[in-house]
């Protein structure tokens, strides 16, 4: 059986560190990217896309560069999503996160 290893669990409230980085992360990205936890994983997707289609397809352009750009560009996706994901889950622990405007975004679309 394979062995998962689970973050720490989340203990004690926010910290001000914590809740500086969700207030500049909530400032620069939109909300309906970042509101619940499925569509912060299809932004980590939509990051890691350029990276990962770069290094596959470096045997097509034979670079070097383009393949060093690609491991650079998804590792750079994995290292952003390593460091928000916990912000996000520990705001939304306290009740933080997300706000109150995404009433909206949950309800769905209504279709006539």
């Amino acid at each position: 059986m394979a062995r998962r290893y689970a973050s720490p669990p989340l203990e004690g409230p926010i910290s001000p560190a914590e809740l500086r980085r969700l207030g500049g992360l909530a400032g620069c990205m939109p909300l309906a990217c970042t509101a619940t936890p499925r569509r912060r994983r299809f932004l980590f997707l939509a990051l890691a896309a350029p990276g990962f289609l770069a290094v596959f397809a470096t045997p097509l352009h034979q670079n070097l560069a383009v393949l060093i750009t690609g491991f650079g560009l998804f590792g750079a996706a994995c290292v952003f999503r390593r460091r928000t994901e916990r912000v996000f889950v520990h705001a939304e622990a306290a009740a933080l996160w997300p706000p109150l405007a995404t009433d909206s975004i949950n309800r769905g679309f209504h279709h006539a």
